[in-house]
């Protein structure tokens, strides 16, 4: 019986090592991101990042805020790359929240008929 305790002990640290597998959609995003050129050294940090985005408009962040700070935690990243990465977690992970934006934004620009 106390040899059960460290033998589950040691099953279960050996499960929480096992990295988790992403998804289509994951996968689809990392492939997205390198298409466009843009590299990064750990894809779960990228993936996280992604989500990120996404949350971040949830929220009602606008799209440069989000860019701004984007480049701040990553000052690699330039403006045109940090730009389509927002770009495409949003389409990843958030397409509503293109759609969303997208006819705010078109609904705020003034009427120039006049």
């Amino acid at each position: 019986m106390k040899l059960l305790l460290p033998l589950a002990s040691f099953a279960a640290v050996i499960g929480m090592a096992v990295p988790a597998h992403a998804d289509s959609t994951d996968d689809s995003f990392i492939a997205a991101l390198k298409a466009a050129g843009i590299t990064f050294s750990d894809p779960d940090k990228a993936l996280g990042a992604g989500k990120w985005v996404c949350d971040t408009f949830k929220g009602g962040t606008h799209m440069a805020d989000v860019v701004t700070t984007l480049q701040g935690k990553n000052p690699a990243l330039n403006e045109d790359k940090a730009n389509k990465f927002v770009a495409i977690a949003a389409s990843a992970y958030c397409p509503d929240a293109i759609s969303t934006s997208s006819s705010a934004t078109s609904s705020a620009k003034p009427d120039s008929a006049s």
